[in-house]
């Protein structure tokens, strides 16, 4: 197993799927001593309890887990911030990110200036969010943004037990340190303390293009299925979940085949303007699944194949909720497109606004998300202006053209 050579304080903020395996899998290495922070409801105190009777357990199959004893897990869980924070060598925020600006917001006034944050994921936008939060409370932190997390996992028993069904074979991050230069400081590498808790796999890639990770986020796989599936469901309850992605059909594959192919569109139209930017592997969706999961997908003849015959994508459903007689309906305010639309799709529709470039299928999900959330984006063909709260658009953070990007991260 890898380790560190000295003692690691690692905080890690959130309570969901991606949080319970992050604590589960960073609190084996050696010299780790990790601290989670969830101050959502009484999540702290229920996971603390169910520690305390169960330990906790990272499933990867039938016959290969991570188990603590009770008595014996070597993580916390707390929502004491004030606590916690100050002492952090490197923060990771690892929930949906439509709640990274209430965390950044609480850690902020804590958070030393020789501490990294990072959004695990990032999605689109994080990096202007965060040094935006982060220079309004004074602080001077490096900032990295990691494009998606590096498994598809879900929690089984909460606070207890959480499935591992697929790891990711590499995925990309940016790492900004815009606010630090010039500090005298000891510094962890944060690229290098992430990699230590993940072991071989997935590989960290950094990518230099901030415009080019924002489409790398991938902001573009969860609303098109969720449109495709329910944009003419007649609302009756169905006798159980849809598998999601083994479960799409051509219709799904169009729509995601049309986001992606208008993604490459704005690309090629941002290179027009920036002839020496590298946006090599702004891809197709096939080729982004067969970069991610190249050993899982047995079928890797089209997108449909690929997403049908995806190990890391067995048995994953739907997002529902249960009536009282027992059927399901569709949760529209789950982060596939709570998340997705306005922290990613909208993110991807005003660079497209700034360099001329048409989006009709974007569009056309945008749309029908925001009926879904009672919210408004788009408003006669045009994107609305947003409180911060509301989404991470660009324009909110001061960034009204395609050079306003490039020159925020100068």
């Amino acid at each position: 197993m890898t380790e560190f050579s000295d003692k690691v304080n690692i905080t890690i903020c959130g309570g969901g799927n991606g949080a319970h395996t992050l604590a589960g899998i960073s609190s084996l290495v050696p010299n780790a001593c990790v601290t989670v922070v969830d101050v959502f409801e009484n999540e702290a105190e229920r996971w603390t309890n169910a520690l305390a009777n169960y330990g906790f357990t990272v499933r990867f199959s039938k016959d290969v887990m991570l188990h603590q004893k009770p008595g014996k897990v070597k993580f916390r869980v707390t929502n004491d911030v004030e606590s916690v924070v100050p002492h952090s060598d490197i923060l990771i925020i690892c929930v949906p990110a439509y709640t990274h600006e209430i965390y950044l917001n609480l850690i902020s006034p804590y958070v030393p200036e020789t501490c990294p944050v990072v959004g695990m994921p990032g999605q689109p936008g994080f990096e202007y969010q965060a040094l935006t939060i982060l220079q309004e409370h004074g602080r001077k932190c490096k900032v990295m943004s990691i494009e998606t997390l590096p498994w598809a996992c879900r929690i089984s028993k909460y606070g207890q037990e959480v499935d591992v069904v697929g790891t990711k074979e590499e995925v990309c991050y940016t790492l900004i340190d815009k606010l630090s230069k010039g500090n005298p400081s000891k510094r962890l590498d944060p690229v290098s303390v992430l990699q230590t808790i993940l072991g071989k796999k997935p590989q960290l890639a950094k990518e230099e293009n901030m415009l080019k990770y924002t489409f790398l986020c991938r902001p573009t796989i969860h609303p098109p299925i969720m449109y495709a599936r329910w944009k003419n469901w007649d609302g009756k309850p169905l006798d159980k979940p849809p598998l999601f992605y083994q479960g799409v059909d051509e219709d799904s594959v169009r729509y995601m085949d049309g986001v992606t192919d208008e993604s490459v569109k704005i690309a090629a139209a941002v290179t027009e303007i920036f002839p020496s930017m590298d946006f090599s592997g702004v891809s197709t969706m096939q080729e982004w699944l067969l970069d991610h999961y190249t050993d899982q997908i047995t079928n890797k003849q089209t997108l449909l194949t690929c997403l049908q015959t995806n190990k890391a994508y067995d048995g994953l459903l739907h997002p529902t909720t249960k009536t009282a007689d027992g059927k399901y309906v569709p949760d529209f305010t789950y982060r596939y497109i709570r998340e997705d639309v306005p922290y990613g799709l909208i993110v991807v529709r005003q660079i497209a606004d700034f360099v001329g470039v048409e989006t009709p299928v974007i569009d056309e999900i945008i749309l029908w998300a925001q009926e879904k959330l009672g919210k408004q984006f788009i408003q006669h063909g045009k994107l609305c202006k947003l409180d911060r709260t509301d989404g991470r658009l660009p324009m909110t953070y001061g960034i009204n053209t395609i050079e306003d990007f490039f020159n925020f991260f100068k």
